[in-house]
């Protein structure tokens, strides 16, 4: 009797050992994936500035990724993602450069040196192949092509590539010159290129054959392209960012900082009229959305290398 009551009592512990640990992982796992209330006042300043759009702002927290939903006035941190970055030149560089894809449904990252696409759920993926420059300040976009989705960013040898991501080892060169020093973005229909050679900034047809036309003036800070119509580059001191016709690299007009501040890393959302950027290169990561037909901003938070998804809501 005395064994049958050991046994019973052991099963009973085993029983409470199991339950009490399960509970306990559940409960993490749940806080991992919370997606907490954030600001009800965002949310309405987003509606009314987008006109209503769904949006989705990722952007660095050292060390996690983190969303914010404006729609909704809802944000998370992505579960199991670290990131690196911080004040400094540095650790700037070392920042993930977060970029949608243009359907919302995947981002890509930079971290330690490695290419990661991944969901807001955080199942991600390693894009690995050794012609890709992933060194810090480097940025790679994801684009469609071939009705695939591809990486499009530098090469090692200067050149500008997609890679699979479905097969990393398929690569396709689009900018066959080997004279990118870290920096080039891609319009979404694949026809128009923006770049820095490490003196000035260049945009270039696709079509056509030739390494582009300069738009730069003794400055080759950030560029960044906008879906299908500019092209753009950061002056100095930060103080604005020139907007250039994609077509024939002719000046349209001057995206200037929101008043007292700088304007930083400036990324376009997937939409012509709305863009992002941060405050400046001194540590102060304030964020704002820009319209930029207008020129107007909306303070979204402080964080990294914001990037910007605008959609319908259904």
């Amino acid at each position: 009797m005395k064994k049958i009551y050991t046994i019973l009592l052991s099963v009973l512990s085993l029983i409470i050992f199991i339950f009490i640990n399960f509970q306990s992982t559940e409960i993490k796992t749940k806080r991992l994936n919370k997606t907490i209330r954030y600001n009800d006042h965002l949310k309405n300043k987003w509606m009314d500035f987008s006109g209503g759009k769904k949006g989705k702002l990722i952007f660095a927290d050292p060390p996690y990724l983190v969303i914010i939903y404006l729609h909704n006035g809802t944000k998370k941190k992505v579960f199991g993602i670290k990131v690196e970055g911080g004040k400094g030149r540095i650790n700037r560089g070392k920042t993930p450069r977060p970029f949608w894809s243009y359907d919302g449904t995947l981002f890509s990252y930079r971290y330690f040196g490695n290419i990661y696409v991944s969901n807001e759920d955080g199942l991600r993926k390693i894009i690995n192949n050794s012609d890709m420059d992933t060194s810090n300040e480097t940025r790679w976009s994801l684009i469609n092509l071939k009705g695939e989705k591809y990486l499009f960013g530098p090469s090692k040898r200067g050149t500008a590539i997609a890679v699979s991501i479905d097969n990393p080892a398929n690569i396709v060169e689009i900018f066959p010159y080997p004279i990118i020093d870290k920096h080039c973005e891609l319009t979404e229909d694949g026809k128009n290129i923006v770049y820095n050679n490490g003196n000035n900034i260049f945009i270039a047809s696709l079509d056509i054959k030739g390494v582009g036309i300069k738009i730069s003036h003794g400055q080759n800070c950030r560029p960044c392209i906008s879906p299908m119509k500019y092209a753009a580059w950061l002056t100095a001191p930060h103080k604005s960012y020139n907007l250039h016709s994609i077509t024939d690299g002719k000046f349209v007009k001057e995206l200037k900082a929101p008043l007292r501040e700088e304007i930083y890393r400036l990324n376009w959302s997937n939409k012509e009229e709305f863009a992002v950027h941060m405050f400046g290169s001194r540590g102060n990561t304030r964020m704002h959305i820009r319209k930029i037909s207008t020129g107007e901003s909306l303070y979204v938070g402080n964080g990294w290398d914001p990037d910007l998804w605008v959609g319908n809501i259904k």
